[in-house]
């Protein structure tokens, strides 16, 4: 199944959540492998990032990139358009992940919200 980094950085917190849920074992076992394959290619996705701040960060006088008081990366205003680019770029990245799935009749009788199931929904096996 394929996936942005975007949607895998946005979806990887709400599926951390469920995953502290008292849920079916076949459930919870399927959100465990997810979230360490989401996990294994947001490292990557990190990993990328930070070459991005290296190369557009301002540093500090030990050439580490600044961070302002609102613990974000302090961009070169000239390369601010650049910046901004090649990290939607990134972000726009599609990476594919072999999703495990559960029946959905196994959430029968679990109080999931809208939000959790937009985001277990590639999870969930219909039978079609």
């Amino acid at each position: 199944m394929k996936f942005t980094n975007q949607k895998l950085i946005n979806d990887i917190g709400v599926l951390r959540n469920i995953a502290q849920k008292q849920l079916p074992v076949k459930i919870s076992y399927a959100i465990a492998k997810n979230i360490s394959k989401v996990d294994s290619e947001l490292k990557i996705y990190n990993k990328e990032r930070q070459k991005l701040v290296d190369k557009y960060a301002e540093k500090d006088k030990n050439g580490q990139p600044k961070i302002n008081k609102n613990n974000q990366y302090n961009i070169k205003k000239e390369c601010m358009e650049d910046w901004n680019r090649d990290v939607q770029e990134l972000l726009s990245i599609s990476v594919e992940l072999d999703v495990f799935t559960f029946s959905v009749d196994l959430l029968d009788g679990f109080n999931i919200s809208p939000a959790e199931m937009g985001v277990l929904a590639r999870m969930v096996d219909d039978g079609e």
